[in-house]
């Protein structure tokens, strides 16, 4: 059950500002847009829309996670992306006024802010730097959605896997002061698989292979180290 999150417009339009998406927005803009915004707070699997979904809704992180997801008719799930503060979802249903890509669902407690999506969309106009963050948010995800694209036709399960885990360690990661290593804490089995499109099955036997390699090591429990070096191949 979603609870009303009760934030001042100015708060929130400081809170706006610590994201990528608004950093070049001006305070008028951001004030405006803060006005505009419903905040609740979502418990872990609260679903936030089906894909199908008439276009309504343009969905803002404030904090937690959120991941967008596609299922087939056999209930099979793939998760095409996850989305922490200052991740969007919506923008292309509310720019075309076509039906929800996929469902929105939170994977943790999370903060969400909601906007109507003909409002959010006249607001992107409403300045040179609205519509520039608007088209490089769109190009940006454009990009990632062809990369994917590339990925699970190109890659086999093991080197998908590979990909996704030190994009993780590259999003989430820590180095450690002076070290030549980056720790992060992997996901479930279960959500490594969906994000590859594969079986969980599958994630045990390859992820057991790649703990046998020299690019990743088991630490305590779910945490990884990947040496930095992996990491600048990946970007290569």
């Amino acid at each position: 059950m979603a609870l009303r999150s009760r934030r001042r417009p100015e708060d929130l339009a400081d809170t706006f500002r610590e994201f990528a998406f608004f950093e070049d927005v001006g305070d008028a803009e951001l004030q405006t847009l803060a006005a505009m915004a419903l905040c609740h707070d979502y418990p872990k699997n609260n679903i936030l829309t089906y894909r199908g979904d008439p276009a309504a809704s343009v969905f803002l992180v404030l904090s937690g996670r959120m991941k967008i997801t596609l299922t087939n008719d056999e209930g099979r799930e793939v998760i095409v992306s996850l989305l922490g503060p200052g991740g969007m979802f919506g923008l292309t249903s509310a720019v075309d006024g076509g039906a929800q890509l996929a469902s929105a669902v939170t994977v943790e407690k999370s903060t969400i802010a909601k906007f109507n999506g003909k409002a959010f969309i006249r607001w992107t106009g409403s300045s040179p730097e609205t519509r520039a963050a608007f088209v490089q948010d769109l190009t940006a995800k454009i990009r990632d959605l062809c990369q994917k694209i590339g990925e699970h036709a190109l890659l086999s399960a093991k080197d998908r896997l590979l990909l996704t885990l030190l994009e993780i360690a590259e999003a989430e990661g820590e180095q450690e002061p002076g070290g030549t290593e980056v720790l992060f804490t992997r996901p479930t089995h279960q959500e490594l698989a969906q994000r590859i499109g594969s079986s969980r099955e599958v994630v045990t036997r390859l992820l057991a292979e790649l703990m046998d390699s020299e690019l990743l090591e088991a630490d305590e429990g779910r945490v990884i180290r990947v040496p930095l070096s992996a990491l600048v191949l990946r970007d290569d």
